[in-house]
C-alpha cells in the first residue's frame, strides 16, 4: 500500500486526546505544572493502586503526599475528581507511548502496528485497573466502574483514530475501524487475562503478531 510522505516526519498524536469519549479526558489547565498538583496525582496513583477507590480517602492521599488536605481541595472538589484525573494521566501516558512508537524505526506500516500495540498493551501492568476491577466485582462501586469504562473507551477510541488515519493514508485496507478497534482491544484481553487462567503467558511478540495479522 502507498506510504504517505508525511509519515516520515515527526508525528504528534495529541489529536487523539481531543476526540476521546465525553468524560474520558479532562482538558489541560494551568495547574498541571503546579508541583503540588503533580505530587497529588503521583501519590493518588499509588494509593488507588494499593487500596482501590472505596478504601482510599482524601486524607490518606494528603498524608502520603506530605501535603495538607486543604491543598488537595485547591485542585479537586471530590475524591472522584482525583480518580478521574489519575485515569486521564494514564491515558496521556498511553498516547505518549503510541507517539513514541509512531516515531521509531521501521516502515510507516510497521510503526502503525507498534503504535496500536502500545495502546492496547498499556493496560497490562496497571495495578490500578486490576484493583478497580476487583473492587467493582466485590462491591459494585459505580465510580470504579465508570473509571474502568472511561479507560477502556479511551483505549478503543485511540486505536480507532490510528486506524482511521492509516486508512486515509492508504497504509491498511478499508474496514469498520470502530469494530476493529473494539475487537483488537478485547482480543488482547482474551489472550492475556483469559488465556493465562489455564495456560502459560504468551510472549508480547506473539500477541503483537496476532494483532498485526488482524489488520493485514
Amino acid at each position: 500500500m502507498q506510504q504517505m510522505d508525511d509519515m516520515d516526519h515527526t508525528i504528534k498524536l495529541s489529536f487523539m486526546l481531543d476526540h476521546l469519549p465525553e468524560g474520558g479526558y479532562t482538558q489541560m489547565t494551568d495547574h498541571r505544572s503546579d508541583e503540588r498538583y503533580i505530587k497529588i496525582i503521583n501519590t493518588a496513583r499509588e494509593v488507588f493502586s494499593m487500596l482501590g477507590y472505596k478504601a482510599t480517602t482524601v486524607d490518606r492521599i494528603a498524608k502520603s503526599a506530605g501535603i495538607s488536605k486543604g491543598a488537595i481541595y485547591l485542585f479537586f472538589e471530590t475524591k472522584e475528581e482525583i480518580l478521574i484525573a489519575v485515569m486521564d494521566n494514564y491515558i496521556r501516558e498511553m498516547i505518549s507511548n503510541a507517539e513514541e512508537a509512531m516515531n521509531g524505526e521501521g516502515t510507516p506500516t510497521e510503526r502503525l502496528y507498534r503504535a496500536i500495540h502500545a495502546c492496547i498493551v498499556y493496560r497490562k501492568n496497571l495495578c490500578i485497573v486490576d484493583k478497580l476491577l476487583l473492587e467493582q466485582g466485590q462491591f459494585g462501586t459505580p465510580v470504579s466502574q465508570n473509571a474502568l469504562n472511561k479507560f477502556s473507551e479511551a483505549t478503543i477510541s485511540s486505536v480507532q483514530q490510528l486506524l482511521d488515519k492509516a486508512i486515509a493514508q492508504q497504509l491498511i485496507r478499508e474496514q469498520n475501524t470502530q469494530v476493529t478497534a473494539f475487537a483488537l482491544a478485547h482480543l488482547y484481553e482474551a489472550l492475556t487475562s483469559q488465556w493465562e487462567l489455564s495456560h502459560e503467558p504468551l510472549e508480547d511478540s506473539v500477541i503483537f503478531e496476532m494483532l498485526r495479522k488482524v489488520l493485514m
